[in-house]
Formats: structure tokens, C-alpha cells, sequence
């Protein structure tokens, strides 16, 4: 290797160096270097980087010494970026990995290269982030079915040889001329296992035995060395370990409870536990990696919010600490200017870590704690002493508030007085909320931080119009989650999802059966961006896809409702969202059925009617759709299609349906094909349909597909509707088919009770009429059916429906009409005289197919 680089006289001396002697001179370790190879410049890291593609192992700590060199005369003059710097390490512990990998892989006489074996890189490593001298963390696994080991010879016992001589390889027992510290602490069971574990004992692990701080290693996990391509592999099927669905916020407790210990027990942190107060005024002795308001606390500040969030936003999935809270601002999970104080705080502590680092190559963190110290260390930085030490304790400042703020659960008041209002039967369920939730399963550990939550719902349900039913009616909804102390972790750090949760549960019955089957759709609330379909579609798996879409849509429906209850929206604004959200559902399904089917380009209009078409989805409302398909599409294909879509959005699983699926409004209904082509629905509505149909026709639209075939399903809409007909046989055969809907559905129901819907002269009766009205050119009912939309919004959501009007809660009485007794006789009545103001013909027993006029 010494004609990669030819080696300079001993008697180099830093002197000589250009540029950079002023402030390595101040490092005898990096002098010591600059004696051996020479003057420095700007390529010598990047040189020794491309030298390992042709290194032998015995070549390593040569180049390793190069690169240090050259990595230090680049980081002093900041002559890359802090992150280009990090890239930097991170490259040539890679390959220096991988070239002591395959030495060791040869030693033992296995074939080729490393196969199903893979090596993680975890913490700064993992994370592209070494520190000048870091240790690297490793952890090794491996396929048993791609080994080239046989079983019989014993995998774990070969490949334990493998990764002790590669050990050696990168760290020679007793010689400072090393190349890495190698840690293999973090791997699982580390105590009693050897130094490589199979993928399916790993998964094991991971799922059913792992503690916090195993799934916190995980983070910054990623494949270093050996097989990537299994590596990245057993990473995926780890991803549901690493990333929740439903927020955790047991894990600000865990890392707290972590970085308590580290405090409590770290002999390097013993100064610090002596002192009044853990940060003085001037930053001697300050250990930079864990003391208070040090790089840890960053870590942990990010990764507590990564752990939390990063189930649903996969921005967040990133191994570099840095990268994450730029993340986390761009989320809303942190504020701009919070995120980019603490970023700095953390390129400045890494700075200083790194040149307390250079002066002797050793592994440390502990700052000076003498006035002369400090000068040498700031010489070697080229910055000034006083600056530097006011403002790292600036950053200690800042940084150890927001971890504080992060990791302390605010107290709430005592239990309220008022508990006195409370019967015999509610009493104990209060005791125990206010005791910590014992009877929900709540460790005794956990019990005393949960108390303040028992408090704060006490006082919320003592404010409710029947306080006993209150009780009861959330202790019910506690009692039937099978992650209880999860849940109410999550309420105690977040205390505002109490009304999310509360007034549901207490007013709407609808709203109560979605929080029953998807407990956690209140995480909603606490994130700033809305429900999004690129969740569902983030993952590749066609049953995970199908259970992120009724989460999709579950989280959708109850925010919307919830904005509607609160105020936050009106009817109108209410009805916007939920057909936002069956569109988008439409739209996600559909590309779920085109991946699955491997059919991209399918050729596809949905056609939307009823409630969707009107762009008025209720609660509860289905989708009335009819699937329409290009001429000459395969009829297999367009069949397979229908039925792959019915499934994707009506299939019950854990958290329910996405939607019920009606339809019957497709050309010859129920017996008539799944799926139908263009010009055969045109066809039938030229040719034989019959009255009723075009009326159902009114609304539609289409609302997903593509664009081509859409715009020629909207023009074969227009042309049917708008081409002249007979108005005699239309309103005859209205009558008609009116009279059958009365027969079955229509009720009396007095003026004084709810049932918006089916009473004669009500909303079904309307959009009926309406509907004629379009066709005939009469005068609309507009007024009406806007009028009893918004009174169905509210009987649908508080479940009122043939309820006695004084029954509706107060809390939202306000918001009702004035006088809604008078108003219900006045709608039935506009309804009910428009339409006697069409003709009565006598008609037949059946329709017949549409008369048009030419």
C-alpha cells in the first residue's frame, strides 16, 4: 500500500503545514499525523476514501490515519458543510467495514463475497454522523436460507468467528493504532448471545421480548456492510416494531425514564450530580454528549417525536438527527425557528466534540475544566474562548429547556369538589380515575402519573348535563380498549384530547361507534396536517393498504364531525369534507385496485350519485356508484376490477368498513354487470331506460378515473339529460314511482319530532321532486332541501332520529333554528304543495321506456 501514498520524511514538521499549522500545532495527535503523511489539503479525505476500493486489511490503519488527517484540515476550516462532513466519515466506515468484512469472510474460507450475512450500523454511524472518534455500533444478522453455511456445521458458530476476526481487524488488541472501536453492546440479548443471531430469532426478539431502548437503537439503523439487499429486506419487516400506527406517548416516558438513569448513574456525570445547579454560567468539566442540555438531550427531543410520529409521516424515517428535526418543522410537529435553534446547538456541540476528539484521538466528551485547557481547545478551533464558552452554555440553556418541556407531563388540579354530585354507582369509577386506573389494567409503576388524568376527568364529566351517565358512558368506552394504559398515556401528555374524546362519547352515538372501533382516531388532533391518502399508499402490502384506508377514512369522518360540533364548521363546511373524503377514498381504492391488478393505466370512470353527486355525503351516508369502463376494455378484466374495488371498500377488518357500497343505479340493476362500458350505458339511457333512472341521473357525476373517459362519460350525462322528452310520460311516470317510494318508506311524523328523512314533505320527498324539477324546467325545491340537509346533520350526528325535539342536549341547543316545530310544518308544507302543483294523470301499473322528442 505504500505506492498508493508515498510516505513523507520524518522530519515534516507542522510547521510547514499551510494554512492550518496555526491551529494543528494545538493537537499532538493530529502534529503526530501531519509528521507522518505531510501537509494536508482539501482531497486527502476523499483520497483515502476512493484507496479502500483497492485495500487489503492490512492496509486499514494507514488510511485511516490519512483520512483522519484529512477530515480534521477540512472540519477546523469548515471547508464542507457540517453534513457533507458527516457523509464523509460515514463512507469510509463503510467501506472500511466492508474490506475488513471480506478479509475476515476469506479467512474462514467462504466462498466469494458475504451473502445472507448483513452488518447494522447503528447510532452515529447509522445516523451518517460519526464523530472524529467515534466507536461504531454493530449488529449482526443472518438468513439461514442464504448462508452459504451448512446448518450442520453450525451457522452462528462461524459467523461468530467471522465478526471476531473482523473485530480484531478494525481494533488490534492492545495497539493505539486502531482503526474503529467496535461496540457490539446493542444487539439483542447481548449478555448471553454471540455476536450474530438469525433474522427470524431477531424478529423474534424484537416483537414479543424488546424494551424501549432496543426499538431507540433501532432508529438509526441501517446495513453497513455484508448483504444489503437482506439487510434492507429484514429492516422492512421490522418497520411495524419501529413505526406505529397509533401514538405512543409511552415513549416520552420510557426516554425520560432513560435519560433519568443516565444522570443518576453515569460516573462521567458525576461532576455535574455534585454541582447546585446542573448548568453554570461557564461550561467547565460540561460532559458535551450526555450532560444536561447536551447532544442527548437533542436526541432524545427528536427521537421521541420520530417514535411518536414517524407511523404516519415517513419523512420522519430518517437515521440523521438533523435531517429529522428539519422534518419535524416541515410535519408541524416542531416550530421553525425552535427546530433550527436546536440544530445549531447541535452542529456547535458536535464541533466542540469533535476537536476535544482531534487533540489525542481519544473517545472523549468531557470539556476542559481550566481556563488554560479551554485556550488550547478554542486555538485548535479557531475561535474565540469567551464566545465560545457563552454560547455553548446558550445552547445548553435552550436545549435543556425544550427537553424539559418535552419530557415533564403537566400536573392538573385536585379532584373537584363537585365529586360530591356524583351517585353511589359513579363514586367508585371516579375513585379509581383519580387513583390511577386500576381496573383499565394500569401498572402500579404508572398509576401515580395518571392521577392528574383522573382528575381532569372528573372535573370534565362533572360539567356534563347528567354527570352519572357521563360516568358511565366513558368508563364503558375505557373498559373495551384492549391498549389501555397506551390510551390514557396518551390523553395524560395531552390533556386537550379530552373534549375530542368527551363529547363524543357523550352526545354522539355515530361518533361513539367509530371511537369503539378505532380508538385511536383522536391522534388526529394532534397532528397539524390533515388525514392523508399518501399514508395509505406509503405502504406496498395490499392488506395493510386496506386497513390504512379505514383509517384514512375514520380519521377523516370523526375531525370533520368533530369540526362541525365545535362549531369550526358549518353544515355547508361539513358537507364539503365528507364528500372531500368519499372522493379521495374513491380515488385510493381505486389506485389500490390498479396496483394489485398490475394494471396502472385501467381504463375507469366512477360515476357518483345520490348524496355524493350532490356533493352532500351525510353520516352514515353509502356510495351509490356505477363503474364504467372504455369500449373494447377486456370484460374479464373490467369484472375482475369492480369486484377487486367492492372488497377494497366494503370488506369488514379490525377497524370496520371504508364505506357500504350500493349499486343498484347501474343499468339493470342488481342483475345487470358489475362493470359496464360507455356505449352500453348510453345505450341503455337512450334506448330503454325508464323514467326513475334519469331521475336517479340527475346528480351524478363522475368522481374518479380518467380524465379522457371522464369527460366522455360527463358529455353522454349532459346530452341524456338536457334532450327533449315527453313531460307527460315524465311526470306520470314521476307520480308513479313516487307513490311506490311512499307506500314502502313515507311516514307522518308530527311537526314536534325528528325525522328529517322519511316524513312526508321531508328531505327524501324533496330531493325526489327537485330532481323532476331539473328535468321539467319547473321551479327547484332548493330552499327546502338545503334547509332540511342541515337539520339532517344534526339528527344523524346526535342520533336523534324519531326523537322528541326537546330532546336535544344543551350544549348545542343554540345552534338549532328558533321555533323548529313551526319550521318542520313549513318545509313539509313547501315540499308537499310544489308537488301537487304538477298534473295527476292516470298512469298504468308499470313505465315504459323514455318517449324522446325529435
Amino acid at each position: 500500500m505504500t505506492a498508493i501514498f508515498a510516505t513523507a520524511s520524518s522530519v515534516i514538521r507542522v510547521a510547514l503545514l499551510s494554512g492550518c499549522s496555526s491551529s494543528l500545532s494545538h493537537s499532538p495527535y493530529l502534529s503526530g499525523l501531519a509528521e507522518r503523511f505531510g501537509e494536508p489539503d482539501d482531497h486527502m479525505a476523499d483520497d483515502a476514501i476512493a484507496a479502500l476500493n483497492a485495500a487489503s486489511a492490512e492496509d486499514l490503519p494507514d488510511l485511516k490515519a490519512r483520512f483522519a488527517l484529512g477530515w480534521a484540515y477540512l472540519a477546523l476550516r469548515k471547508a464542507r458543510p457540517y453534513a457533507a462532513l458527516g457523509q464523509l466519515q460515514s463512507a469510509f466506515a463503510d467501506r472500511a467495514i466492508n474490506v475488513a468484512l471480506q478479509s475476515a469472510w476469506t479467512h474462514e474460507k467462504l466462498p466469494g463475497t458475504p451473502e445472507g450475512v448483513f452488518i447494522l450500523g447503528l447510532g452515529k454511524l447509522g445516523g451518517h454522523d460519526l464523530n472524529f472518534s467515534s466507536d461504531i455500533d454493530l449488529i449482526t444478522y443472518f438468513d439461514p436460507d442464504h448462508l452459504p453455511v451448512s446448518k450442520a456445521k453450525g451457522q452462528a458458530y462461524v459467523l461468530d468467528r467471522v465478526m471476531k476476526r473482523m473485530t480484531r481487524i478494525l481494533m488490534p488488541p492492545n495497539d493505539p493504532d486502531f482503526v474503529y472501536r467496535v461496540d457490539w453492546r446493542l444487539r439483542p440479548e447481548a449478555s448471553v448471545s454471540g455476536l450474530t443471531m438469525s433474522t427470524q430469532r431477531a424478529a423474534d426478539f424484537y416483537f414479543f421480548r424488546a424494551l424501549p431502548w432496543h426499538r431507540l437503537a433501532l432508529l438509526k439503523a441501517r446495513v453497513v456492510g455484508g448483504d444489503r439487499d437482506t439487510g434492507n429486506q429484514f429492516l422492512a419487516e421490522l418497520s411495524p416494531f419501529l413505526w406505529r400506527q397509533n401514538l405512543d406517548f409511552r415513549t416520552i416516558d420510557e426516554l425520560a425514564a432513560l435519560k433519568s438513569r443516565i444522570n443518576l448513574e453515569h460516573p462521567r456525570l458525576k461532576r455535574e450530580r455534585e454541582q447546585r445547579e446542573p448548568i453554570l454560567d461557564q461550561p467547565f468539566g460540561f460532559n458535551v454528549k450526555l450532560g444536561t442540555g447536551g447532544i442527548r438531550e437533542i436526541e432524545f427531543i427528536t427521537n421521541a417525536q420520530q417514535l411518536i410520529w414517524g407511523g404516519k409521516h415517513y419523512s420522519l424515517r430518517t437515521t440523521n438527527t438533523l435531517d429529522a428535526l428539519d422534518a419535524l418543522a416541515s410535519e408541524g410537529h416542531l416550530e421553525r425557528a425552535e427546530a433550527e435553534a436546536l440544530m445549531q446547538s447541535y452542529r456547535d456541540h458536535r464541533q466542540l466534540e469533535n476537536a476535544l476528539q482531534m487533540m489525542r484521538n481519544g473517545h472523549e466528551h468531557v470539556l476542559p475544566d481550566t481556563d488554560a485547557a479551554w485556550a488550547k481547545l478554542t486555538e485548535l478551533m479557531g475561535e474565540d474562548q469567551h464566545s465560545l464558552m457563552d454560547r455553548t452554555t446558550s445552547h445548553r440553556r435552550q436545549v435543556h429547556h425544550r427537553f424539559t418541556a418535552m419530557f415533564e407531563i403537566e400536573d392538573a388540579s385536585d379532584t373537584p369538589s363537585e365529586s360530591t354530585i356524583f351517585s353511589e354507582a359513579s363514586q367508585p369509577i371516579i375513585d379509581d380515575w383519580t387513583s390511577g386506573f386500576r381496573r383499565q389494567g394500569v401498572r402500579a409503576t404508572q398509576r401515580g402519573r395518571l392521577e392528574p388524568l383522573g382528575a381532569a376527568l372528573t372535573r370534565r364529566v362533572s360539567q356534563a348535563e347528567n354527570p352519572d351517565l357521563a360516568v358511565q358512558r366513558i368508563d364503558g368506552f375505557l373498559n373495551k380498549l384492549s391498549r389501555s394504559e397506551q390510551y390514557l398515556s396518551l390523553l395524560a401528555t395531552n390533556p386537550a384530547l379530552l373534549d375530542a374524546l368527551i363529547d363524543p362519547l357523550l352526545y354522539s352515538p355515530h361518533m361513539s361507534v367509530l371511537l369503539e372501533q378505532s380508538p385511536h382516531i383522536i391522534d388526529t388532533f394532534l397532528d397539524p396536517s390533515p388525514p392523508s391518502a399518501r399514508f395509505v399508499l406509503a405502504e406496498t402490502d395490499y392488506e395493510t393498504r386496506l386497513e390504512r384506508l379505514r383509517r384514512f377514512v375514520n380519521e377523516g369522518l370523526f375531525q370533520t364531525y368533530h369540526g362541525f360540533l365545535n362549531g369550526q364548521l358549518d353544515w355547508r363546511g361539513l358537507a364539503n369534507g365528507l364528500t372531500s373524503m368519499a372522493e379521495r377514498a374513491i380515488e385510493t381504492a381505486l389506485t389500490i385496485a390498479r396496483d394489485d391488478l398490475g394494471e396502472p393505466d385501467l381504463p375507469i370512470a366512477v360515476l357518483g350519485l345520490g348524496k355524493l353527486g350532490q356533493r352532500l355525503m351525510l353520516p352514515q351516508s353509502d356510495l351509490d356508484l356505477v363503474f364504467l369502463f372504455e369500449d373494447g376494455v377486456d370484460r374479464d378484466l373490467a369484472t375482475k376490477a369492480v369486484r377487486r374495488l367492492r372488497t377494497i371498500i366494503t370488506t369488514p377488518l379490525r377497524e370496520g368498513i371504508a364505506y357500504e357500497l350500493d349499486m343498484r343505479l347501474r343499468p339493470s340493476g342488481r342483475s345487470g354487470p358489475p362493470a359496464v362500458t360507455v356505449s352500453a350505458f348510453e345505450r341503455h339511457h337512450l334506448e330503454t331506460a325508464r323514467s326513475w333512472e334519469h331521475i336517479a341521473l340527475v346528480p351524478a357525476r363522475v368522481v374518479a378515473g380518467t380524465p379522457e373517459l371522464s369527460e366522455q362519460v360527463e358529455a353522454v350525462l349532459s346530452d341524456t339529460l338536457t334532450r327533449p322528452r315527453d313531460q307527460e310520460q315524465l311526470i306520470s311516470d314521476a307520480h308513479y314511482m313516487w307513490g311506490k317510494i311512499a307506500d314502502e318508506r313515507i311516514r307522518d311524523v308530527p311537526p314536534d319530532r325528528f325525522d328529517t328523512k322519511l316524513r312526508r314533505g321531508g328531505l327524501m320527498m324533496a330531493d325526489f321532486w327537485d330532481a323532476v324539477a331539473v328535468l321539467t324546467g319547473e321551479e327547484r325545491l332548493i330552499d327546502a332541501r338545503e334547509a332540511w340537509t342541515e337539520l339532517i346533520y344534526w339528527e344523524r350526528l346526535l342520533g336523534l332520529t324519531g326523537a322528541p325535539i326537546e330532546s336535544v342536549p344543551e350544549r348545542y341547543a343554540a345552534r338549532f333554528p328558533d321555533a323548529l316545530p313551526e319550521l318542520q310544518s313549513a318545509l313539509q308544507s313547501r315540499v308537499i304543495s310544489a308537488v301537487a302543483d304538477y298534473p295527476t294523470p292516470a298512469f298504468g301499473e308499470t313505465m315504459v321506456p323514455i318517449r324522446w322528442l325529435t
